[in-house]
């Protein structure tokens, strides 16, 4: 069936690793600035795919998506994302100021953060859009202006907090349309749901099409997140819902459902299901101290598994090995990469250099120098 959209919907590919999986990386002592980048050792570059960028096909994604992206691709795999930045921070660790650069150096983006007396952020200057301002009321409300620049763009953001938690959050675009989310909480503080306020409605346009859009002033009100958890208030179910494709294009279905299943401390098994395709299944291994140590996607029978990831540690607790196997698109035969990663640290105890061998041939170099006050 053909459907006109007065919207555009892009999706944002996300990756299943978590946090909690692979060790977080570490920063001692009272840090004043970090420059941070990789050196590809040979003639091995990021992974380029629709055209040449050097941040790799999908371009420069944003300060923290970057960073992200960089580090689960260096921790879980053979290949190596591109990093290469500056940040400056004050005595409370707050970033004053961003800079990011492409592989000659040269600035591809700059933002700079100010704070009032007591590190709340009021202005966030973006180089190339523009300028986001907070204000704050002593009653837990925040109201943040967004002016775009480069686009003459206007848009307007309020929250309401409270005892800490957002319950309230509307946006009004440059032409006044609001959206608005409101969230609701358990009694040990976890989200339980979250209600929208969709000012997007579909309508029907003749036989065999449906327009999506501001089609009147009231709009569509729906749970478009609900979350369940066990008696330790950990989460075992998540869902999403939107208004999509159902018969009539008029009620909420559901678009992601999440569940987690755990063996005493530890998520063992985590399944994920969009609304269409096949459910896919993470697995889950950890050592005797809890750490991970295997990890299996995207069969629920390991042994069927098409990527796996093997983990080994150093005394103080860094990944030094990873084990790395995936089934090659072309024979459909499993792969195995031997991974290596090798430590210099500085007198703070903060690692300074890593070096990424694959296969017995150092490829990458991440490294970063630190500054402290």
């Amino acid at each position: 069936m053909k459907k006109n959209y007065t919207i555009i919907f892009i999706l944002f590919l996300t990756s299943f690793y978590y946090s909690q999986n692979v060790p977080k990386d570490s920063l001692y002592g009272n840090i004043r600035k970090i420059r941070e980048k990789v050196l590809f050792l040979t003639k091995k570059e990021n992974p380029q795919l629709l055209y040449y960028d050097d941040y790799g096909h999908s371009g420069f994604m944003g300060p923290e998506s970057t960073k992200v992206r960089f580090f689960d691709t260096w921790f879980s795999s053979e290949i190596c994302y591109y990093i290469n930045n500056e940040r400056y921070f004050n005595k409370d660790r707050k970033i004053t100021h961003d800079i990011w650069y492409g592989k000659n150096d040269s600035i591809r983006k700059s933002y700079q953060f100010v704070y009032d007396d007591t590190n709340r952020l009021i202005r966030k200057i973006d180089s190339s859009l523009g300028i986001e301002t907070h204000y704050y009321s002593n009653y837990g409300d925040e109201n943040i202006i967004s002016e775009n620049l480069k686009y003459h763009l206007f848009s307007h953001t309020y929250k309401k907090y409270r005892d800490g938690k957002l319950i309230l959050s509307k946006n009004f675009d440059n032409n006044g349309t609001a959206y608005e989310h409101k969230y609701a909480y358990n009694l040990n503080g976890k989200l339980s749901y979250r209600i929208y306020k969709n000012p997007n409605t579909w309508k029907k346009i003749d036989k065999r099409s449906f327009s999506y859009g501001i089609q009147d002033s009231i709009g569509k009100i729906y749970k478009d997140i609900i979350n369940f958890y066990d008696d330790r208030n950990r989460i075992i179910e998540s869902c999403s819902y939107d208004l999509y494709e159902d018969e009539k294009h008029e009620n909420p279905v559901i678009t992601t459902r999440i569940q987690y299943i755990y063996l005493g401390n530890n998520l063992i098994t985590k399944i994920q299901k969009y609304k269409e395709g096949p459910a896919s299944y993470y697995n889950y291994r950890y050592d005797d101290i809890d750490r991970l140590k295997e990890k299996y996607c995207c069969s629920k029978n390991i042994d069927e598994a098409k990527l796996i990831y093997k983990y080994h540690y150093q005394r103080d607790g860094k990944i030094d090995r990873l084990e790395y196997t995936e089934e090659d698109f072309p024979t459909k035969k499993m792969k195995t990469y031997k991974v290596l990663f090798s430590y210099r640290y500085d007198i703070n105890k903060n690692w300074i250099e890593i070096i990424k061998n694959v296969n017995g041939k150092d490829l990458y170099k991440w490294t970063r120098e630190i500054d402290y006050y």
